[in-house]
């Protein structure tokens, strides 16, 4: 009895074992979503000037933080491009912060 209660216990312990295992890392899984880039790749392709036009909603030429939180990159920058500390992004300081990097 005891011998049948140890070996219970042994399985129990080994299944807990077993279950806390991280799967490996490099196998894909065959229903992971695949994630996009949170930007853009830098490149020819991208046009950072269009990307401002589009963001500039009342095309008043600058971005306000209502309308940089239309994009995540734009919005968690915003301070550092803001460069003159005046609550807007310039087209010239969109164009200074986000440039593609060569």
């Amino acid at each position: 009895m005891k011998w049948s209660i140890a070996l219970m216990v042994a399985t129990l312990l080994s299944s807990a074992a077993f279950a806390q295992q991280e799967p490996n890392s490099s196998a894909p899984t065959p229903n992971a979503a695949v994630k996009p880039p949170a930007t853009p790749p830098a490149g020819p392709s991208v046009d950072v000037g269009a990307i401002f036009d589009k963001l500039d909603l009342n095309h008043d030429g600058k971005l306000s933080r209502d309308e940089a939180q239309a994009h995540p990159t734009v919005a968690a920058n915003f301070a550092s491009a803001d460069t003159n500390g005046d609550g807007v992004i310039s087209k010239d300081e969109f164009m200074a912060a986000f440039r593609p990097q060569q």
